[in-house]
């Protein structure tokens, strides 16, 4: 196991404890009035997406996003005509995943013994355009 598997399963482990003391402590969505027609939903202190009022020809809607950096850039879920909807539906959304492997990026999917071998057949081969000096 190397350490992006060590802390994968750790951090599922965390979440899922999270996930366990919230449920445990009945922790329900808190919404934020950010603004005129721009709310924040929050579950047990960790946003979880934005909701947005929208005119669609002379009709009011709610725009419901996933937590992004940028509020209008987020997964779109949905358009719903109730707020509790739109509330509702970024609440059943399940969480993220836990993110990529760095070090599989880094290394183009080789682990480090392989790149070390990698590495020593180039040394080895002649003419391979080194130039000791």
């Amino acid at each position: 196991m190397n350490d992006f598997e060590a802390w994968r399963d750790a951090r599922q482990r965390a979440d899922a404890a999270a996930a366990a003391a919230a449920a445990a402590s009945d922790a329900h969505a808190t919404v934020t009035d950010l603004g005129p027609g721009f709310w924040m939903v929050t579950v047990a202190g960790a946003t979880r997406g934005f909701i947005t009022q929208i005119e669609v020809k002379g009709e009011l809607r709610f725009e419901a996003r996933l937590r992004h950096l940028n509020p209008g850039q987020g997964t779109r879920i949905g358009e719903y005509w109730e707020l509790e909807r739109a509330i509702a539906a970024i609440l059943e959304e399940p969480p993220r995943t836990v993110g990529r492997d760095p070090f599989r990026e880094l290394t183009n999917y080789a682990t480090r013994d392989q790149m070390r071998e990698r590495t020593e057949r180039k040394r080895l081969q002649r003419r391979a355009n080194r130039y000791f000096g």
